[in-house]
């Protein structure tokens, strides 16, 4: 039909042709014909895009090259697509909250937070090398790929599962082959873990003696250990349903204590007191055994920390698990409601750590204790299954033995002012820890004096440090932040 010629003498050649009429229109239906036919040819030409070919032939682009995709559009992220460098900061900083949490509370919140990352942070988890949390980090681990998460090595492939179709979960082999490991090396790892996890029984933390053993058998299922783990498994699961039948609080006694020696391992210079209160919070009476039918004692466990600070804000700390006798026979009885006070003395931090008696700093000692008892029984003589009577922590101050304790107490701000005088920054930064009551006005006043700005960097530092002490707040103010809170909360102090 592209041709004249031949579209006048096929067109003439049907118009000589004698057709119907159309009874619609009355047109001749050869006519009607061809007029449908060209309309039908110029629609289609009209309507076709051209196509690029394979040559240097220009076409235009579907969108412009200086186009963005539009920010509204939702983005799912490959769950096997690496990690950003900010997410792999917020998980990192997830790990340290985790290494750095103090009670079960805060620790089981964030190993939920890390469980709920998901597949994609299992490389991440698995590469990190910290001994404080390696068994906490491979629970998280476990945790993950039981809720349905794959290796992040390895996708799951989608294919045939058992006649259904759908996506098939891979898991990892715990258990690597002969050869690919030291055994022997890892056994006294778990060794060693299974001693932490007995220690945390014995002092009543029964969620955390579980969760190491739970990890410590997902690292190594066929460990020689196995029996020991399981048997204390269901030690902590009993004792952590057990009823609480006995409550109780502590204090230390001086609140705050001083060596008696600068030498190593140097015991206090008076024993401290840890004073245990104890009360019956069942209905009915109650025996505690002070020693077990074998002559097992009771003891008391701390899980103390013991930190070292100066003014220059540097910290150091030493955790460990200290175990104290209880120096008594027989046993009490206590009738509902009836309370009942056990001393234990403390006579140095040397089994917390020995070299800090050597040190010219300031000693705080924090501990979580726990007081268990060998046998308790009930008013008809039937053993009573007794958790240990945890206590919530207290802090005490422990000062060098060459510090002048007793100036201090006598008066705290002379104390300040003549550490002042001498330029003896630690001992000024000391003593503002023992300003109480009546005498902190007077305190801070000397401490935001206008001499501020005259005194040496370290006497500067020492002042700052003071205030935050005695204060609880303001740890990276600098002097003018604290003439002007001074100058607001003066009249409530």
């Amino acid at each position: 039909f592209g041709e004249a010629g031949v579209l006048g003498d096929f067109s003439g050649g049907l118009l000589d042709c004698t057709f119907p009429a159309h009874p619609a229109c009355g047109l001749p239906m050869a006519r009607l014909l061809l007029l449908l036919a060209l309309a039908l040819l110029v629609a289609a030409c009209g309507t076709s895009r051209p196509q690029p070919d394979n040559g240097d032939g220009f076409a235009a682009a579907e969108d412009a090259p200086d186009a963005h995709p539009s920010a509204g559009a939702p983005r799912n992220p490959n769950a096997q697509s690496p990690l950003t460098p900010q997410e792999e900061a917020d998980a990192a900083l997830l790990v340290n909250r985790l290494a750095e949490a103090t009670d079960d509370t805060a620790r089981s919140k964030v190993l939920d937070e890390l469980v709920a990352l998901g597949p994609r942070y299992l490389a991440f988890l698995r590469a990190i090398d910290n001994e404080a949390v390696q068994l906490d980090l491979l629970w998280v681990v476990r945790r993950i790929e039981g809720a349905g998460g794959t290796t992040a090595e390895q996708p799951a492939p989608k294919e045939s599962n058992g006649g259904e179709p759908g996506p098939r979960v891979t898991r990892p082999e715990y258990g690597p082959g002969e050869g690919e490991f030291d055994r022997e090396q890892v056994e006294l790892f778990l060794a060693a873990r299974l001693q932490h996890a007995r220690r945390l029984l014995e002092a009543g933390n029964y969620d955390s003696a579980t969760r190491i053993a739970e990890a410590a058998l997902t690292l190594l299922p066929d460990t020689r250990l196995r029996r020991d783990f399981d048997a204390l498994i269901l030690q902590a699961r009993s004792g952590s349903q057990a009823e609480l039948l006995i409550a109780g609080t502590l204090a230390f006694e001086p609140e705050v204590a001083r060596y008696s020696a600068r030498r190593k391992g140097a015991p206090f210079e008076t024993p401290l007191q840890i004073r245990c209160f104890l009360k019956n919070v069942s209905a009915a009476p109650i025996t505690l055994g002070l020693v077990g039918p074998d002559g097992q004692q009771s003891v008391l466990v701390l899980q103390a920390q013991f930190d070292q600070l100066d003014y220059q804000g540097n910290t150091m700390s030493v955790k460990n698990t200290v175990t104290l006798p209880i120096e008594a026979d027989g046993s009490v009885t206590l009738q509902p409601g009836e309370s009942y006070e056990i001393a234990v003395p403390l006579e140095s931090a040397a089994g917390i750590d020995s070299d800090a008696s050597l040190k010219y700093a300031l000693g705080r000692l924090s501990a979580d204790a726990s007081l268990r008892f060998p046998m308790a029984a009930d008013a008809q003589g039937q053993l009573l299954n007794l958790r240990p009577v945890r206590f919530a922590q207290r802090s005490v101050l422990v000062l060098p033995a060459e510090f002048d304790l007793p100036a201090v107490q006598a008066d705290a701000v002379q104390a300040l002012k003549t550490a002042h005088e001498k330029s003896r920054a630690q001992d000024l930064f000391m003593a503002a820890h023992l300003v109480k009551g009546a005498q902190v006005r007077a305190a801070a006043d000397f401490l935001t004096g206008p001499d501020f700005e005259t005194d040496p960097l370290s006497l500067q530092r020492a002042r700052l440090r003071g205030l935050s002490a005695m204060f609880s707040t303001g740890a990276t103010w600098d002097i003018a932040r604290w003439r002007r809170w001074w100058q607001d909360n003066r009249l409530r102090h």
